[in-house]
């Protein structure tokens, strides 16, 4: 009985690994976006399906989620253009046998020159062919309104 559960547990690691493995190629493809121009955007939507679902906290607040490879482009593209010289450290990844959680914290300067910090979780849900089927970001909204206010004020 004890071999069986041992047995399992090898193509279940090897499932992990290869979920570590992709979850590193999306963090890889989002700081040569990061460093570099909106180009980039190409690199990272060409590891979702193309049927993928994206969402994160702001969407939500408008009742959104963003559906398609293209779509999904479109969405990386403005996150550079609203961020600008943002750099995102992660700093745990946990997996799964098709899924990964990725611990960040995003920190850098918008185009209009205020400071950014935020930090949060993305959520990679992977298909059988390792393209993300589902991204979830989750972060406190107010952390990013709250802190360019405070910042404005305090420079007043």
């Amino acid at each position: 009985m004890e071999q069986s559960t041992e047995s399992h547990l090898v193509p279940q690691q090897q499932q992990e690994k290869q979920i570590q493995t992709l979850a590193e190629n999306f963090i890889t493809a989002l700081h040569e976006l990061e460093a570099g121009s909106d180009e980039e955007a190409d690199q990272i939507a060409m590891l979702y399906a193309e049927d993928a679902t994206l969402t994160n906290a702001a969407l939500e607040l408008g009742n959104k989620k963003i559906e398609g490879r293209d779509a999904v482009m479109r969405f990386w593209v403005e996150y550079k253009a609203e961020l600008g010289q943002a750099h995102s450290k992660f700093h745990h990844i946990t997996t799964s046998d098709h899924a990964a959680g990725l611990f960040w914290t995003t920190e850098g300067q918008s185009p209009q020159g205020e400071a950014i910090h935020y930090h949060g979780v993305s959520l990679l849900q992977y298909d059988e062919m390792g393209l993300i089927k589902f991204f979830r970001g989750y972060y406190d909204t107010r952390e990013l309104t709250v802190k360019a206010a405070a910042e404005n004020s305090a420079a007043a």
